[in-house]
């Protein structure tokens, strides 16, 4: 009866090569996470601008997803069907027309300052897709 050959042993691996392998696999979950995160602020951090530098960038901005904030002039106001809205923003200095369809917030009124993402169409007008009012910091008791 023929005895059967042992396998060769394989050489014990050195333990360089296994910190080797845990560094790379570190490295690379690492890296992804760092990417995840660099895309999600990225995607999510976005400037506020005001009226003038807005309008100070001119044809540039066409199209491009900006965020706006500035006052709401008084009188400007001009509710439309289907949830629609017109109104003017100010920074003081130069005036924006705004329209906007969608959910109005409670805090929005004439003077209230808010904050809106949109686009700048070539006609002049900002095509707001979303409208936060911001909430007053010092609440007066009604009389």
């Amino acid at each position: 009866m023929a005895r059967p050959h042992p396998l060769p042993e394989s050489p014990p691996r050195a333990p360089w090569f296994r910190r080797r392998r845990f560094l790379i696999a570190a490295s690379v979950v690492v890296l992804a996470m760092g990417a995840l995160i660099y895309v999600g602020i990225k995607s999510t951090a976005m400037y506020h601008m005001e009226v003038g530098e807005l309008l100070a960038e001119g044809s540039a901005v066409y199209g491009e997803k900006v965020r706006l904030g500035g006052e709401v002039v008084e009188g400007s106001i001009q509710p439309g069907p289907d949830d629609e809205l017109r109104f003017v923003l100010t920074d003081g200095n130069q005036s924006l027309p705004v329209f906007y369809r969608g959910v109005v917030p409670d805090a929005f009124e004439p003077g209230a300052d808010v904050v809106m993402d949109g686009a700048l169409s070539p006609s002049g007008t900002f095509e707001a897709s979303s409208l936060l009012a911001k909430c007053p910091s010092k609440y007066i008791r009604a009389p």
